[in-house]
């Protein structure tokens, strides 16, 4: 379950109204022009507001940052808590959400890969999609989960793509380094860091979030800060 930031102000995220789907939260980057999308998916028990609050620090408004919802916890009755979908329903909710913001920022949204970020359950679900269609995932960062990668990918693996494994406890460490292991003997790039601390707490891995983020960004023109 996601850590709350009460110390850690609101960004400013709205609600995307998806067809089909519930609404989606976004916070849209600064200026005129193309820019690229960032995909960011929550834990089970979560919230996308949650999500985009955090993330929002991290992108720092070079990206929209999309923050899909996914179907609620019927188990938490006025607790307002989510869950993700199994990933190929998810990849349609979040391709209509991307398909909503294009419509309302008409022109803004970089035609290119989108970068994908995933916490707990999120990660689980961006390893699977990304081992399906390994094209359309070269940059994504696994935080406190990998499923699919921790397995073994074999797909993505011979792709040119960069994956950055982010951890606050053992398993995930140990899975990750392993994952990153076999990467290593093929193109693909790894990387690994962890931030020992309490069990699912964005706060301790921040440092290790934001790091990893630049180095999957770097050499790509499209998240130069705006005015560059």
């Amino acid at each position: 379950m996601l850590a709350l930031f009460a110390t850690t102000s609101a960004a400013a995220q709205q609600p995307l109204d998806v067809p089909g789907h519930h609404p989606s939260v976004f916070v849209a980057p600064g200026g005129e022009g193309p820019r690229p999308v960032v995909v960011a998916l929550h834990g089970n028990f979560d919230r996308p507001e949650w999500m985009c609050r955090f993330w929002a620090t991290v992108v720092r408004g070079r990206a929209f940052l999309l923050c899909p919802r996914g179907i609620p916890r019927t188990d938490a009755p006025g607790q307002d808590r989510w869950q993700l979908p199994l990933a190929g329903p998810l990849a349609r909710e979040i391709a209509a959400a991307r398909r909503a913001l294009g419509a309302r920022f008409e022109g803004r949204l970089d035609d290119g890969p989108d970068l994908y970020v995933g916490f707990s359950q999120g990660a689980h679900r961006v390893s699977r999609m990304a081992e399906a269609r390994p094209e359309a995932f070269p940059r994504i960062q696994l935080v406190e989960g990998g499923d699919t990668f921790w397995r073994g990918p074999v797909r993505w693996a011979r792709t040119r793509g960069r994956v950055a494994f982010v951890c606050a406890v053992g398993w995930c460490d140990q899975r990750g380094r392993a994952s990153a292991a076999r990467l290593a003997r093929g193109p693909a790039e790894a990387r690994v860091e962890r931030r020992p601390g309490a069990h699912h707490d964005l706060e301790v891995m921040a440092p290790a979030i934001r790091e990893t983020f630049e180095w999957l960004i770097e050499g790509d023109p499209r998240f130069a800060p705006a005015g560059e």
